[in-house]
């Protein structure tokens, strides 16, 4: 096995041959005096695919071409002319395009003009037989690829790659993992279906990995293993190969498990069962019964020894049905299946019994016979045991006493379904016969009666709608009106427009590989290719979201009016597609009467759900009378350009910032004796029972226990005598004994703010790392407020990359009480209005208005993208000492630009804090993914060796070089159940709990817990997924109706009853949040709040409840091994796992109680 391992281990230290012979371009050998050549200078007339003209004279054919710029009609060229003496016909071998600067300046970075090889690092993005694709565009062959490497989707390379001439697409000639490295004596900790987990971290399929022969992993085996990098969900390795170092203990196997698959259905030993064991749809708290029939045909009886239902329906729809002497027809005297989870002894004596008495009433009732029943045959009873009479009196034969079947004879068992859970349901029905296993699945779909409450109301014809309007030379367009969207601040403009190359739009738009065009983009990002190869990823993202935006243009739409004010209708909105925001504008354009067509400039107002707000030409408005309208969507380059901008701002920043290597100390910004005495005893942990959200208690510094309001804001937060004293005595940063507002800040959280106080690397960005409900946050307001009292000379810019995150700041620091009037500003964008800003926040958004006057405030607070109005008004390098981005994990690296270009590079420091390991950027161009725009800032340095995790050099300090990264490790939130597999995951199982344990164990003698003290629920739900309408969203009912039920069973629990406003609902589709609310809304449970992530960031309920996909395989694995799993039948691979959850790693999940379906689809994008 070993010599396996060496063998495909090898590859990676074999130098691949480079020894290729370049395609160069042979000039054509002409027959002297038949032809002669001239140079000429012109633009290409037309163009198409394989051939052109340029002049409308000169003929070319692709291969002539010898740039790989794209040519188009217009394009300038410089030709290489043959002319035939003959036909005096002219013809060019040689095209070469004249650049223009965006092409010049892509050549200067290594465009591939030559056949010469580039290099290109990239992620495999797909996989077909016999090819791939390398970051969406780049083809390569198998036959490329390095001996021993099997490529899989996700894995990082190093390629070599051409142009190939005239059809403007890269092909890679080599192909070699980007990193790989050798594993020894590592355990399987995971294995589900054909994927599986190595110590945690190392992700592997049976689909690609390479084994010994004979050898299949099982869990707890421990192998030896090559692994590359790989972005496979969690997990950055993929195991290539693997060899058997010790096999575990045997564990038992589930009989069924042994025998599942096609060959346990199949008919044997002359058997014939029925096939058909489908009870169909089932009303929930109905019955239906079925019976199956067992014909032997052949020549030798067979002993039925018993019959068992293999336990996968954990509810117990499915039971066996027996006949009292006097029935002829098997509908009464139930008996249940026996209450444990699997089939045991106590349950196959039960059957075994119930087999005897069967044969023996079958025998004396006379039901086996003859008549021309076949086992295919599947005769149901009707609900509530309705009788069918399909046995027919009349005995042939008589099965042996024992459970015999003579030849030719027949018999049957009876099965019932009770309808319980709604959702599709399947259990497999074993019939143990002496020598063999016969299976069926038995299967039922239950519906309940809420279902009907949100059924699909019209069927599904949800289209992109296009405009019906060509436009044509006829046509002209009239402009009414031309509002302006910045009404309410007449800002200069200092911002380029940064307009989309048309070489690169065409590029996107004719489906041409990018790399002709920028093959920067396949290089490591490093500060010589940075702006360009960001601005290039902006343009892309851009391109996407115009397309996109065209799709859901709109022909013949009527709007509704809304007082004096006008509202459309926009299929889509609420689930993003299109994505619209107040400000936005939208062209409205009159049916063409007589060639021409009349536009109106609109702009949004008002967004809520599907219904839009449109402020139009006031004229319009009152004379318009219902006529149709078409309805264009336009894509706002604001933001865009901003980091367009600041991608030219902060090239001032260098490497020192961008791509940090080497740390230079320097001196503190502030120095003195921090008073110890302040620390608690509790160090960090609350005890508190009058309130239960652990760091609103931080953030109030635990001065108090009571929230502030919304409404309350006293004189915008006077001093106390003792704070007034306390900063009349700053003389200057050095000569003040240091402390803390918040007073009961753990350790990690005061090391993180003492270092950003220092400053001691600055400007290199220092990182807080903050995992979910760790205080991230808290620790950012208690800097800010260090550095602001601490500091006279600073001016902050606190951003982060939504308004409720940045408002969030701006309600902590407004709830500490110690700011003066006139300290802090919150700066909105244009279009945000102020209804939807919580009151505590409101009065220092009205100082936001006047920009010029906002960017004197000490303390600034606003979006990532808004931080860009300080370049309209001027505002350069400098301006702010400190930038504190929040969340910065969700921001793109050029959004999270915008506010640092702001920043000097030789005093400023910078603060990331977030989770790289939560969800990053929001990216849909497919292409600008693949080159990396959504990967964060944060993510980015935090994989530099200077940010690297090192347990070697920095284990005391949290494995991170404390200088730069602080990780906060303490959880105020989570019950310990719900934080160790997520632990273990992601944060090297450093978590710990620090929760209010009066909070966390407060429902964990909820009598619905499948497991006592621990709060966790895993139920599974086979919903079909629906979509009606208009609306592309899909939505489940029998996983809607479960949600509703765990609700109504929280908010009406006897001994663990928890107030509506307690409990979340998180799903990721609109139309499913729709149908919870309408559940709901009929409970008179509205106070139950139901909507996405996003629209829960950064809030606590006491139980969340997760309607999702079933994407959560440690999580499953870990609800079935710690006994919390419930709902329909599990995969057939996972049904061991209820077995032998005593062997199985400790894993967790901070969901409590969650309903998922297993066999859930994506929704489209």
């Amino acid at each position: 096995m070993l010599s396996l391992a060496a063998k495909l281990v090898a590859f990676f230290w074999r130098t691949a041959d480079t020894a290729r012979e370049e395609a160069g371009r042979l000039e054509p050998e002409l027959a002297e005096g038949d032809t002669k050549l001239k140079t000429v200078r012109g633009v290409v007339t037309r163009y198409c695919s394989d051939y052109g003209m340029i002049d409308d004279l000169i003929y070319f054919s692709s291969d002539a071409v010898t740039s790989k710029v794209l040519l188009n009609v217009g394009q300038e060229v410089i030709a290489v002319v043959e002319e035939n003496k003959v036909s005096n016909g002219l013809k060019a071998i040689r095209v070469e395009a004249v650049s223009d600067k965006w092409e010049d300046d892509s050549r200067n970075q290594g465009s591939p003009s030559d056949c010469s090889p580039q290099v290109l690092i990239g992620c495999v993005t797909s996989l077909v037989e016999g090819a791939g694709c390398i970051s969406q565009t780049t083809y390569f062959s198998l036959e490329s690829v390095c001996e021993g490497f099997e490529p899989c989707k996700g894995d990082w390379v190093e390629a070599e790659y051409r142009i190939r001439p005239g059809t403007w697409n890269s092909e890679a000639t080599s192909v070699k993992p980007l990193r790989y490295k050798r594993v020894d004596k590592v355990c399987i900790s995971s294995l589900c279906g054909r994927n599986g987990v190595i110590e945690e971290s190392i992700f592997f399929t049976l689909d690609s990995l390479k084994l010994p022969d004979g050898y299949t992993p099982r869990r707890g085996d421990m192998v030896n293993a090559v692994v590359v990098e790989s972005s496979q969900s969690c997990y950055v390795w993929r195991a290539l190969c693997m060899t058997l170092v010790k096999r575990r203990d045997a564990a038992p196997v589930h009989e069924a498990t042994q025998f599942y698959g096609t060959i346990l259905l199949k008919n044997k030993g002359d058997i014939e069962v029925t096939q058909m064991t489908h009870f169909g749809t089932l009303k929930e708290g109905r019955s239906k019964t079925m019976v199956i029939w067992i014909e032997n045909k052949g020549d030798i009886p067979q002993n039925l020894v018993s019959c068992k239902l293999a336990g996968w329906d954990q509810s117990k729809q499915f039971r066996f049905q027996m006949l009292d002497k006097d029935q002829t027809c098997p509908i009464v005297s139930f008996v249940s299946v026996s209450e444990k989870e699997n089939s045991s002894d106590e349950n196959v004596n039960s059957l075994n019994s119930h087999t005897k008495n069967t044969v023996s009433q079958m025998s004396e009732n006379g039901l086996v016979n003859n008549r021309e029943i076949s086992p295919g045959d599947y005769p149901c009873r009707g609900e509530n045991g309705e009788k069918d009479n399909i046995l027919s009196r009349k005995q042939t034969t008589e099965p042996e006493p024992g459970g015999l079947v003579p030849p030719g004879g027949k018999t049957f068992i009876v099965v019932a379904c009770d309808g319980k859970n709604p959702g599709r349901c399947k259990e497999l029905l074993l019939l143990c016969f002496s020598d063999f296993l016969i299976g069926r699945y038995l299967e039922v779909n239950v519906v309940s009666g809420e279902e009907s409450l949100i059924a699909v109301r019209e069927p599904f014809s949800w289209k992109k709608l296009k405009s019906s309007q060509a436009l044509t030379s006829a046509k002209t367009t009239v402009v009414v009106t031309t509002q302006k969207r910045n009404s309410r601040r007449q800002l200069p403009s200092f911002l380029p427009q940064y307009p989309i190359p048309d070489r690169l739009r065409k590029c996107v738009e004719q489906k041409i590989d990018i790399l002709t065009f920028q093959p920067l983009l396949a290089e490591l990002l490093n500060m010589s290719n940075y702006k360009e190869k960001f601005s290039t990823l902006l343009w892309l993202e851009e391109i996407y979201a115009e397309m996109e935006l065209k799709e859901y243009n709109m022909s013949g739409i009527v709007l509704r009016r809304n007082g004096d004010l006008l509202v459309l209708e926009v299929p889509g909105l609420a689930e993003g597609r299109p994505s619209l925001y107040t400000g936005d504008k939208l062209i409205l354009k009159t049916q063409e009467y007589n060639g021409h067509a009349i536009e109106y400039i609109s702009y949004v107002t008002e967004i809520h759900e599907e219904d839009v707000t449109l402020k139009i030409n006031p004229e319009f408005e009152q004379a318009y009378n219902f006529e149709p309208m078409d309805v264009e969507f336009t894509y706002n380059r604001t933001t865009s350009r901003r980091c367009h901008f600041a991608l030219e701002q902060v090239i001032h920043l260098g490497v020192k910032v961008l791509f940090p290597e080497e740390i230079i100390l320097q001196s503190p910004q502030v120095t003195g004796n921090w008073n110890h005495e302040q620390d608690t005893k509790s160090n960090g942990r609350f005890t508190s029972k009058k309130t239960r959200k652990t760091m609103t208690d931080q953030a109030e510094h635990g001065t108090k226990e009571r929230r502030v309001g919304d409404k309350d804001l006293p004189a915008l937060a006077p001093f106390t005598a003792e704070m007034s004293d306390w900063v009349d005595e700053i003389q200057t940063p050095k000569a003040r004994k240091m402390e803390f507002f918040n007073p009961v800040l753990n350790e990690n959280q005061k090391l993180a703010v003492k270092r950003i106080l220092s400053g001691d690397c600055r400007p290199l960005p220092y990182i807080l790392f903050g995992p979910p409900g760790t205080g991230k946050t808290v620790t950012i307001i208690e800097a800010v407020l260090q550095v602001h009292f601490a500091l006279p000379d600073s001016r902050i810019l606190v951003c982060a990359p939504s308004n409720s995150a940045a408002d969030l700041v701006c309600l902590r620091l407004h709830e500490s009480k110690v700011l003066r009037p006139a300290t802090m500003v919150r700066v909105n964008a244009t279009c945000r209005f102020e209804e939807i800003v919580i009151d505590a926040v409101k009065p220092y958004c009205r100082d936001g208005e006047d920009i010029w006057k906002a960017s004197r405030f000490r303390i600034i607070i606003t979006t990532c993208s808004s931080s860009g109005l300080f370049y309209q008004i001027g505002v350069r390098v400098g301006h702010f000492t400190h930038v504190f981005v929040d969340e910065a994990g969700q921001a793109s690296e050029p959004e999270c630009l915008i506010p640092l270009g702001l920043m000097s590079d030789v005093s400023g420091q910078i603060v990331l804090a977030g989770d790289p390991m939560q969800l990053g950027p929001v990216i849909k161009s497919r292409l600008a993914m693949a080159y990396g725009l959504n990967v964060s800032l944060l993510e980015r340095l935090m994989s530099r060796p200077a940010y690297q995790r090192d347990e070697n050099a920095f284990g005391a300090c949290g494995a991170h070089n404390p200088l730069l990264v602080t990780k906060l490790v303490k959880n105020y939130r989570s019950h310990e159940a719900l934080l160790t597999l997520p632990s273990r995951l992601f944060y090297h199982r450093e978590l710990e709990v620090c929760a209010d344990p009066t909070v966390v164990t407060s429902l964990l003698g909820w009598e619905k817990l499948p497991k006592k003290g621990f709060p966790l629920i895993f139920h599974g739900v086979r919903g079909s997924e629906a979509r009606e309408g208009k609306s592309p969203s899909w939505f489940n009912p029998a996983e809607a109706v479960q949600v509703l039920r765990y609700c109504c069973l929280l908010a009406q629990s006897i001994s663990s009853q928890v107030s509506a406003s307690d409990i979340g609902v998180i799903t990721p589709y609109r139309k499913q949040v729709e149908k919870i609310r309408i559940l709901l809304r009929n409970v008179d449970l509205m106070d139950i709040k139901v909507g996405s992530v996003e629209e829960f960031q950064g809030q606590e309920y006491l139980v969340i409840i997760i309607s999702t996909d079933p994407c959560f395989g440690a999580l499953l694995e870990y609800s079935i091994t710690n006994g919390v799993y419930m709902g329909c039948d599990l995969p057939p691979e996972l049904q061991s796992l209820q077995n032998c959850g005593d062997g199985v790693a400790d894993p967790s999940y901070p969901v409590v109680p969650e309903s998922t379906g297993p066999e859930k689809h994506q929704e489209p994008n």
